[in-house]
């Protein structure tokens, strides 16, 4: 393998390592927040409704 070419593969896996630890925007973070919230939301409704399926 040339060594040119080497160099090339290592510099796009050395700038995708690098986008990739990145801070996430605001905007990642508040979608991750509300993500984060249905998903409880969803837990607790399952909870409430086998609580009242089981004792009605």
């Amino acid at each position: 393998m040339d060594e040119r070419i080497l160099f090339e593969k290592l510099d796009k896996i050395i700038s995708l390592l690098e986008v990739s630890v990145k801070e996430p925007t605001l905007l990642i973070r508040v979608v991750n927040g509300a993500a984060t919230g249905a998903g409880i939301l969803g837990i607790l409704s399952v909870i409430d409704i086998i609580r009242n399926w089981l004792w009605g």
